[in-house]
C-alpha cells in the first residue's frame, strides 16, 4: 500500500464529515486506506465519523493523551509507505494528495512534505510552515520586533514567506505544518515517529528538526492545496499555555547547551514584555504573520504560569 491518511479527532463531531468527504475524493484511484483516531471524545465523534465514511478504520481509544499519542496509534495500524497526517477541520482538495506524492517521489531527500494552506475564498495562507527558531528570532520575539514588524523578513525570521503565486512552486522549509504533513514510513520509523510525550504543539517542529539532523531537506508544494481554517486567534489561556510549553520544548532539544538558558531568557522576556507592555507592543497582526496570535489580554495569565511552561514537555535534554 502507497499511502496511509491518519486524521486524529477529539470533540470533532461538527467538522470531521467535511474532512471526511473531501479525503474520499483525495483517495480516489490511489492505492491508499484511511484510519481515524479518536482521543475519548466526550461528544458522539465516533459516531459522525462511522457515518461519514464507513470505509475507513475507526479506532476509538479510551484516553486522550494528545495530538502525538493519537498518530502513534494510528501508525501502528497502518500499513503504507507513506504516512499522511490531516487535521480533522482540514479540508484537502481533490488533487492535494497525489501531488504530496508526486513531491515525494521527484524528492526522496526531503522526507516530509507539506502543502499550501489556503482560505475559504482560496487565497494562500502562509501557515504551511515555519522557520527554524534561533537566537536571532527569539531576540526579536523578547524586544517586541516581531511583532512591531510581523512577517519582516528580518524582524520576524519563523513567520512563513508569502507563495510567489506559481502554481507548481516548491520550497525547502524548516519545519512542515502538522496540520498536513507527509512522511515517508522508513524516515517515521528510524525517528521513533512524533515524540509522544509532547502532548499537543511543538511535535512537528521537533520532527522535521530531527529529519534534519539525518540530513533530510522537508518541503512544501503548492500543488497541494487544503483548507485549514482553525487557529488564527489563540486567545484561550489553555491553548497558550500548550504552544509556550511546545517553544521551550523545541528550544532545551534543539538548541546548542551552551546557548539553552539564553534562549528560554528571551522567550521569557518577550511574554513579559507583552504582558506588561499595555500598548506599548503593537496589536498582533495574523494575517501578516501567517500564524496564530494572541491578544493583549492572553499575554499577563501565560506570564503567570511561566514556571510551569518554561520547563517544556517532560522530555530528556539533548547532550549537544
Amino acid at each position: 500500500m502507497n499511502l496511509s491518511v491518519i486524521i486524529v479527532t477529539y470533540r470533532s463531531a461538527a467538522y470531521i464529515g467535511r474532512c471526511l468527504e473531501a479525503v474520499s475524493r483525495a483517495v480516489d484511484g490511489l492505492d491508499a486506506e484511511v484510519i481515524v483516531v479518536d482521543n475519548d471524545s466526550p461528544d458522539d465523534t465516533v459516531a459522525a465519523v462511522r457515518s461519514a465514511a464507513p470505509w475507513a478504520t475507526t479506532l476509538p481509544r479510551t484516553d486522550n493523551d494528545g495530538f502525538a499519542g493519537g498518530c502513534a496509534a494510528g501508525a501502528e495500524l497502518a500499513k503504507g509507505r507513506h504516512l499522511l497526517f490531516l487535521n480533522p477541520d482540514a479540508v484537502v482538495r481533490p488533487d492535494a494528495l497525489a501531488e504530496l506524492l508526486a513531491c515525494a517521489r521527484a524528492h526522496p531527500d526531503a522526507g516530509v512534505v507539506g502543502g499550501r494552506c489556503v482560505t475559504e475564498d482560496g487565497t494562500s495562507d502562509p501557515r504551511s510552515w515555519w522557520g527554524r527558531p534561533t537566537l536571532w528570532s527569539l531576540l526579536c520575539f523578547a524586544t517586541g520586533l516581531s511583532t512591531v514588524f510581523p512577517g519582516h523578513r528580518l524582524f520576524d525570521p519563523e513567520s512563513p514567506r508569502p507563495w510567489s503565486g506559481d502554481p507548481g512552486e516548491t520550497r525547502r522549509v524548516p519545519i512542515v505544518t502538522g496540520a498536513m504533513m507527509l512522511v515517508e514510513r522508513e524516515l517515521w520509523d528510524r525517528l521513533g515517529g512524533f515524540d509522544t510525550r509532547i502532548f499537543m504543539y511543538g511535535e512537528d517542529a521537533d520532527l522535521c528538526l530531527r529529519a534534519a539532523e539525518l540530513g533530510y531537506r522537508p518541503m512544501v508544494t503548492a500543488r497541494a492545496a487544503f483548507l485549514h481554517p482553525g487557529g488564527m486567534s489563540s486567545s484561550s489561556a489553555r491553548k497558550q499555555l500548550l504552544l509556550y510549553t511546545g517553544k521551550a520544548t523545541v528550544v532545551r532539544r534543539h538548541f546548542p547547551r551552551v546557548t539553552r538558558p539564553l534562549a528560554l531568557a528571551l522567550l521569557l522576556l518577550g511574554v513579559w514584555l507583552r504582558a506588561t507592555a499595555s500598548g506599548a507592543v503593537a496589536p498582533p497582526n495574523a494575517a501578516r504573520q501567517g500564524r496564530p496570535t494572541s491578544q493583549r489580554q492572553d499575554w499577563k495569565p501565560l506570564w503567570k504560569a511561566r514556571k510551569q511552561w518554561r520547563r517544556g514537555w517532560n522530555l530528556e535534554e539533548s547532550p549537544r
